[in-house]
């Protein structure tokens, strides 16, 4: 989604908080409710005094707005309505299309942030583009300000394109903010407008691009008197059901029922609760083939594990996509089979039963949440091939997964957290406990920042292994240059990986850096910025050099909005100590070398290009690859857009780990050629702003043909292992369709039809046409088709509805 980090271009520059008076506008009583219709005749907007003389953001920060705003407030004891007059000298140049919800596309669009304790770190956000289109984020300061948009609230809104501009109605419940009944008259609040064919933002209430974060920048609307805060209690059941086929079987019916509760406990905190989840239409994976040491990572998708987690990742300890993943005893499986036995059935995922959620932060700065989910017993289906006889076997028992911090905000910007993760499994000894503390402390004019962040992990069953992590930084963030010092100890014990995720544990990192900035338009660009960076590697156990890295940025986006990236770096000869897969093995890589290219045109218009290409090499082995990907954008008309994008990395004589023995006394390498080739391909068509059809479909194929294979020796030089004749060439298909038609029948109530397809393959022969990869996918997916519907109920519209 583009929202305010767009709005905001990301700024690592800090500064001083303004002394000056902060605007304000005075917020209008009702004696009865706005008709929400994008038509501003009701005679209080004749009474009202409106909020107008926006500045620039960008591209000439606190300059006026290139055309003018008039912004009327009002409340009642339910809500704040918003009327906006958005005035444009020509009509027909503003950017309107229809987009899902949550994604202003390439809109204009029309925004509040809304901060009842007017302290400048918690703030609500509306906002709404021409077509109608909604979306509510929610802003918290941390180190800048974190935006969270998968926050979602139920709102009225309705625009219009007039001919003069575009007209804006909103009506905002209390319902859908935290506040308490001791909250003064004044609250904090800033709005945002984006014209998107002048490329320009901007603010009601200036926000200095110099200075770190916006919330804090806001002005005030004042008069608000006598509000009380109303009990905010909500359901949201769901039905779902699923036809679900794999090629040779018959299909499977599965019908679910469920329910999401969301309760207001007091003004700061909220208790959400989700009882029997469904993600059954969640975007699939990227799946990929991983020939690296290290886990892939996949980012979170369910809606109730990134609305409202902020808190929860202080310390870097917290990876939501461990509860309900693959059962972490899957190969007992394996294990348990008999003579003549196979598995057939063995899940992917473990099944939630439920989950709770409560956080909030109050009004002197206390921010607490807590995390608790359950998931059920896994078991995996084994069948004698003979008898037909069928058992199972349990692969993940009943397990609880809790999460608890503590954060308290200091005086400039700064704060303190406490956070643990526990894992536990019913009759089951094994256990994982995570501590971790998060600081950041700031001088009072924000120049400099001293962070540090540190952790103990102990984990296992009867016999337990504890380990630590520590990170120290000090940084000058503020000004056009700036520059940092950090340091990353990880021991070779430390594992949070039960509840967390950590590529590699076992590495010490020093690391050094300068930055440049300019933000001001000069010549032919808008802005311009680039770092250089040195980073030194050690290996914790044994103590030894790992090696060195350096390189740099450079970004420029020119006033006609294409945009230039390019990065590179070298680094010196290592001793790799995580390739081999082995503990104190090392495999000892010459030096190497990397460097890419970026170019976006012009995203404002109807077709737009992306492009990247970049190399590495190592020249003492001859290995090199040529990587680079591409895509294309093109809007149909304000309803329907089609994106197309292709990527591939081409890797010649790479040298990798390939197999070794049982007792770990043999490492076996190999010569290698890796090829990647991705398609994908979106697509989406609105039909208003409440429904519409989205299309997702990903191929991803890569063939990996061994050349020579290497036995790994005790110097980390690598021997001929002509003798080895394993096959471990391997050829993988990803395969994936998401289609979703969604229609907001009602504010906060959906129904939805999806259908899912998904096939993967890997076999031991390499196939590099890449026709024949891909229809080998369309003879044996695995489909899904469903239908699901979601209704809100909200408790104060019950109550006014009885009376």
């Amino acid at each position: 989604m583009r929202y305010l980090s767009l709005l905001l271009i990301p700024i690592v520059c800090f500064g001083h908080v303004f002394a000056v008076q902060k605007k304000s506008v005075e917020v209008f009583l009702l004696s009865k409710p706005l008709t929400i219709d994008a038509v501003l005749d009701e005679p209080v907007y004749s009474q009202a005094k409106p909020a107008k003389d926006f500045v620039q953001l960008q591209p000439l920060n606190g300059k006026p707005s290139f055309q003018p705003s008039e912004v009327f407030l009002f409340y009642d004891q339910t809500a704040i309505y918003v009327g906006a007059h958005l005035y444009d000298s020509a009509p027909d140049s503003i950017f309107n299309f229809l987009t899902t919800r949550d994604d202003t596309g390439m809109s204009d669009y029309f925004g509040i942030y809304i901060d009842p304790y007017n302290q400048g770190q918690l703030a609500f956000g509306f906002f709404i583009t021409p077509a109608g289109v909604q979306m509510d984020i929610k802003a918290v300061k941390s180190d800048g300000d974190n935006e969270d948009a998968s926050w979602n609230a139920v709102w009225e809104s309705k625009t219009r394109v007039a001919s003069d501009g575009w007209i804006v109605e909103m009506r905002i419940p209390f319902s859908a903010l935290r506040f308490s009944g001791k909250t003064g008259n004044a609250w904090g609040m800033n709005m945002f407008r984006n014209i998107r064919r002048y490329n320009s933002n901007n603010s009601w209430s200036m926000v200095d691009r110099n200075v770190s974060g916006f919330i804090h920048q806001e002005g005030e609307m004042t008069g608000l008197k006598d509000i009380k805060p109303p009990l905010r209690l909500s359901f949201s059941p769901y039905l779902a059901t699923y036809a679900e086929t794999k090629a040779g079987e018959k299909a499977d019916f599965l019908y679910k029922a469920g329910m999401d509760m969301k309760y207001g406990i007091n003004e700061s905190f909220t208790l959400d609760m989700m009882l029997i989840p469904d993600f059954g239409q969640i975007q699939s994976d990227d799946k990929k083939l991983n020939l690296t040491p290290y886990e892939l990572y996949y980012s979170e998708k369910r809606q109730f594990f990134t609305e409202g987690t902020e808190l929860f990742q202080r310390g870097n300890i917290f990876y939501s996509r461990r509860i309900g993943a693959y059962p972490k005893f899957a190969g007992k499986a394996d294990d348990a089979l008999r003579d003549n036995e196979e598995i057939y059935y063995r899940p992917t995922e473990t099944q939630l039963a439920n989950a709770t959620k409560i956080s909030g932060r109050t009004s002197d700065g206390w921010g607490i949440g807590f995390l608790n989910a359950v998931s059920v017993d896994s078991y995996a289906k084994l069948r004698d091939t003979i008898t037909g006889n069928r058992r199972r076997v349990n692969i993940q028992p009943l397990s609880n997964y809790n999460v608890l911090v503590v954060d308290k905000s200091l005086p400039h910007n700064s704060y303190f957290s406490l956070i643990n993760t526990n894992m536990m499994m019913a009759n089951n000894s094994f256990m994982a406990n995570v501590t971790a503390t998060d600081f950041q402390l700031r001088d009072k004019s924000l120049k400099y920042a001293l962070k540090a962040k540190g952790a103990i992990s102990t984990r296992g069953d009867s016999s337990r292994e504890t380990g630590y992590y520590g990170q120290l930084s000090l940084e000058k963030n503020r000004g056009k240059l700036q520059f940092g010092l950090n340091e990353w100890l990880y021991s070779d014990k430390y594992n949070p990986n039960d509840l967390g995720y950590l590529q590699r544990n076992n590495i010490i990192l020093s690391e050094g850096w300068i930055y440049y900035q300019k933000v001001e338009p000069f010549s032919i660009f808008r802005e311009v910025n680039g770092n250089l960076w040195w980073d030194y590697y050690r290996v914790f156990n044994p103590s030894t050099v790992f090696n060195h890295e350096m390189g740099y940025n450079l970004n420029m986006l020119f006033k006609n909005n294409y945009s230039f990236y390019a990065n590179g770096g070298i680094g010196t000869d290592k001793k790799d100590y995580f390739e081999p897969r082995v503990k104190g093995r090392f495999y000892f890589t010459p030096h190497y070398y990397w460097h890419n290219l970026n170019l976006n045109t012009d995203s404002r218009k109807s077709l737009s290009f992306y492009f990247h290409i970049g190399m590495n090499a190592q020249p003492h082995t001859n290995a090199y690859a040529i990587l680079g990907d591409g895509s294309a954008t093109l809007r149909i008309g304000q309803h329907a857009q089609l994106n197309y994008g292709v990527s591939f990395n081409n890797a010649y004589n790479n040298i990798g780990f390939t197999d070794k023995t049982d007792n770990d006394s043999t490492i076996v390498f190999a010569k290698r050629n890796v090829k990647v080739l991705e398609n994908i391909l979106s697509a989406s068509y609105m039909l208003n702003n409440r429904s519409g059809l989205t299309l997702r479909v990903r191929h991803y194929w890569s063939g990996n043909a061994n050349k020579n294979f290497y036995y790994l020796q005790r110097d980390g030089n690598l021997l001929s292992a002509s003798d080895y004749q394993e096959n471990e060439d391997q050829n993988y298909n990803a395969f994936t369709v998401d289609m979703i038609f969604r229609w907001i029948f009602a504010p906060g109530s959906e129904l939805s039809l999806g259908w899912k397809s998904a096939a993967l393959e890997n076999q031991d022969k390499v196939i590099t046409n890449y026709w024949n990869n891909l229809t080998r996918c369309w003879k044996s997916p695995a489909n899904s088709l469903s239908v699901r519907v979601l209704y809100y109920l909200d408790y104060n519209n019950l109550r006014k509805t009885k009376e």
